[in-house]
């Protein structure tokens, strides 16, 4: 237990479901950096948020609350510490989850990107 609640075991690899949704979550943080707030509707992200709370075990919507908002910039964070506070957010929603955020995980994220089928004309 950490804080009064119940947490699930760190695991280093996230089954695929749960990774597809922390990637979804990472690229809405990119995206954040690179163009600035998201523009509702933003239904992928909703629907990774979801999933993720849904599978925690504490049941604390903070960090999934504060990271919708502040993907939205509808937070209380100054505009250039908006994206190391959704950053922070996605790491408690890792830890919430059971999910190691370490080097293997950004390494898998960033081979998915890479990896994408080339589109056909």
């Amino acid at each position: 237990m950490t804080r009064g609640h119940l947490v699930k075991p760190t695991v280093s690899k996230p089954n695929r479901t749960t990774f597809i949704a922390l990637v979804v979550l990472d690229d809405a943080i990119r995206n954040l950096q690179a163009v600035g707030p998201l523009k509702q509707p933003q239904h992928g992200v909703r629907l990774a948020l979801a999933y993720l709370y849904s599978t925690c075990l504490s049941k604390n919507r903070d960090p999934f609350d504060t990271l919708w908002l502040t993907l939205l910039g509808r937070d209380r964070q100054p505009p250039d510490f908006r994206v190391t506070w959704a950053g922070t957010q996605f790491a408690r929603i890792c830890q919430d989850i059971g999910v190691r955020q370490d080097i293997e995980l950004g390494e898998a994220m960033a081979r998915l990107r890479t990896d994408k089928p080339a589109t056909s004309s």
